[in-house]
């Protein structure tokens, strides 16, 4: 290292210093005594959680490692417990605090609490440590059963195993010394609730994280009675016998058994999903896992209200998680008020110029009051590059409170000097990052039917409609099923052939846009019930003005429907060629999903957001002109307070220049705008020029390298 990055890195390890000292003065004793916010889940959260995290991980304990043969760590060092001493060490803590770091997941529970006894001893000494220099620990829980350790030392465990239906352990990926277990079996259950109580009690852990919280896939599904015997209780609950006799053509079900797949071809690439019993089987996978999460995270709050709960089940990219791995993130991760995701949708321009990022995880973890853990650090930039800014820029840009994790294990002694600058950044300027929620005029609906029963169309259309939203800088939200009750706050709701809908979401959406609202609807939007029974015309045919009579299907439409506005397109064309072939059904890109390769901007955008504006009935809280790039993008958020609004301009085509853009903002009613500060990790604050016309606030901002944030402070009109 030269000397001047040597000084360089020298003045930002001091300022974080002086950071994590006052970090420290004000917790240095763990979590207990902090303040609370609510969360919109129904619990109350600790504060510091909304204070801006920047963590790093050594979560897999030393026997793991040795077991697995480093695997997904590299190869072995010959000195493996010389150096994993190390990580637990003071030397080790005080490295982490200089950088800014202010949690740490380590390990806890991996193999079974016998077998894992020396590392929860060492985890112990470690969270001390931690807590004495301020810095909060989350305990690792896996969610794995080792037949090698935990079935040797509790036979029981046995009974824990998720089995196919020929009676063969469900493995963990190609480790075939890890099996998935039955999450929901009652004694499994308590044997985490034991785990959960040890970290909590004994090692005075801030937080939990649950690690393997996704389902495998058809075929290697669990059929065994225990779960059988849970099937049938949940339909029995969700059902009367008449119900019963309509959803299945008998009502006794004391024969029903959950669907076996080793006989057909490609399960996951099934489109679309008609057999009534896959559809109630891939609503019981997903209500049956969030029970599961829901049983532990309320035990660990009545242990300690306190210590956060996360879990680690990925976001949204494209896929039908709910088929192909029992995920229905609302009834899941809202539980918790944290959640992980590992998808590889690292923020930059693909070879192909498409724009990747994790915003659709992100969003989706807004909306559901929820912070988004993601990899930020080197080991995740391009190679080459210094992209790691980026997305630490994206981060910063959408997500709820934290920056990231900057590379795991605890190795940030080599951190490069301009990633520790962002920290400083983000750590400086959090006042703009703290307990905000995003601003949004657009809703998208996700609706559960139609994104669960239909791996093709539905997910196609919407992940499109998504990427629009995004590369034009239009504020949006996406929202699900328990959404549609209130969307007063939306100017316009996009329903991208949303096709199975209720009979009261279609009201709720009539009322909404009778009232005002506008809808931008596509393909085969409310053409099926929520079973996916095929209506006799659009269940909305009065909405939108479309029927499955007309001689010629309309390709678009627009129109008033009491005092709101309805735009229908018939498709959203996407620029990247679909496979569109099957066998016997089954689509290959069903089981695949419609990942980063589609992400391209669709052929008829331009027909999208005339139509979008059209029924949002004039401009958005946000306009940039037409100069601003599509490979940038924007997020809208605002404080607590309502007293601060920030836009966050990211440039995602790094070393390419922006030019500066002129931005119009509308202002909140009751407010009048006080300053507009412009804030960066790449060059120092200024103020900006505004003017203020026809009530919207005026102003030009430069074109980010990387990441601009433009802070508008209001007061009170005419106080």
């Amino acid at each position: 290292m030269n000397r001047t990055c040597l000084r360089a890195q020298t003045a930002i390890v001091a300022s974080l210093l002086a950071f994590t000292c006052a970090f420290a003065a004000e917790s240095s004793s763990g979590s207990s005594g902090n303040p609370r916010r609510s969360s919109a889940n129904g619990f109350t959260e600790p504060a510091w959680l909304s204070e801006g995290i920047v963590f790093v991980g050594n979560w897999e304990p030393l026997d793991f490692r040795i077991r697995s043969g480093g695997q997904g760590w590299g190869d072995l060092p010959v000195n493996i417990d010389a150096l994993y001493q190390e990580e637990h060490s003071e030397q080790t803590v005080e490295r982490l605090k200089a950088a800014g770091v202010n949690l740490v997941i380590t390990h806890f529970y991996k193999t079974g609490l016998k077998s894992d006894h020396d590392d929860i001893e060492l985890t112990k000494r470690f969270v001390a440590l931690c807590h004495q220099h301020g810095i909060r620990v989350a305990a690792y829980v896996g969610g794995t059963i080792f037949p090698e350790l935990l079935i040797r030392d509790d036979p029981h465990a046995r009974q824990w195993v998720s089995y196919d239906e020929y009676g063969v352990p469900v493995r963990y990926g190609r480790a075939y010394y890890r099996y998935i277990p039955d999450f929901n079996h009652p004694d499994y259950v308590e044997h985490m609730k034991e785990v959960v109580r040890a970290a909590v009690q004994d090692a005075k852990i801030d937080m939990i994280h649950f690690d393997n919280m996704s389902q495998q896939a058809p075929p290697n599904t669990t059929c065994t009675p225990e779960v059988n015997r849970r099937f049938r209780e949940f339909l029995q609950h969700k059902y009367s016998p008449e119900q019963l006799k309509s959803r299945f053509g008998f009502s006794d079900i004391s024969a029903l058994s959950v669907p076996t797949w080793h006989e057909t071809p490609m399960p996951a690439g099934m489109a679309p999903i008609d057999d009534p019993l896959i559809q109630e089987w891939i609503d019981f996978r997903c209500q049956d896992f969030g029970d599961y999460y829901g049983k532990l995270a309320d035990y660990i709050r009545s242990l300690n209200p306190n210590v956060v709960v996360e879990c680690n089940p990925h976001g949204i990219f494209g896929s039908n998680r709910a088929f192909a791995n029992g995920i229905d993130h609302t009834r899941l991760v809202t539980h918790g008020s944290v959640f992980w995701s590992e998808e590889q949708n690292e923020a930059g321009i693909s070879p192909t110029g498409i724009l990747v990022s994790k915003i659709r995880s992100l969003k989706l973890a807004r909306s559901l009051d929820q912070t988004l853990f993601v990899y930020t650090g080197p080991a995740r930039a391009a190679p080459g590059t210094r992209s790691y800014r980026l997305l630490m820029a994206e981060s910063m840009a959408f997500n709820r409170n934290s920056l990231g994790d900057l590379g795991a294990p605890l190795d940030v002694a080599q951190l490069p000097a301009d990633l520790l600058h962002y920290v400083q950044y983000y750590h400086e300027q959090n006042a703009h990052y703290r307990r905000t929620q995003d601003v949004a005029d657009v809703a998208i609906l996700r609706a559960f039917p139609s994104m669960a029963y239909n791996s093709l169309e539905p997910h196609l259309q919407t992940t499109l409609m998504e990427q629009l939203l995004i590369q034009y800088k239009i504020p949006f939200r996406i929202i699900f099923d328990r959404d549609l009750a209130d969307l007063s706050r939306y100017k316009a709701v996009i329903l991208a052939d949303q096709e199975s809908l209720s009979d009261q979401q279609m009201d709720q959406i009539r009322a909404y846009v009778k009232h005002g609202g506008g809808v931008l609807a596509t393909g085969d939007t409310s053409r099926f019930t929520e079973w996916r029974r095929r209506r006799l015309d659009y269940g909305l045919a009065d909405l939108l003005g479309i029927h499955v009579t007309d001689a010629a299907a309309p390709t678009s439409g627009r129109r008033s429907f009491g005092a709101g506005r309805v735009a229908y397109i018939r498709d959203v064309t996407p620029a990247v060629p679909v496979p569109k072939w099957a066998a016997y059904g089954f689509f290959p890109i069903a089981e695949s999903g419609f990942g980063k390769a589609y992400w391209a901007l669709p052929k008829n955008s331009a027909e999208l957001i005339s139509a979008l504006r059209y029924a949002a009935g004039g401009q958005f809280s946000v306009e940039f002109d037409a100069q601003a790039p599509l490979t940038t993008v924007m997020n809208y958020t605002e404080n607590e307070d309502g007293t601060e609004r920030v836009v966050h301009w990211v440039n995602y085509a790094l070393g390419r220049s922006v030019a500066p853009a002129h931005v119009s903002i509308a202002i909140p009613a009751g407010r009048e705008v006080e300053a507009i500060h412009l804030v960066s990790p790449d060059h120092g604050p200024q103020d900006l020029k505004w003017s203020v016309h026809e009530g919207r606030v005026l102003f030009d901002i430069p074109g980010p390298e990387v990441y601009e944030a433009a802070a508008i402070t209001f007061n009170h009109a005419n106080r």
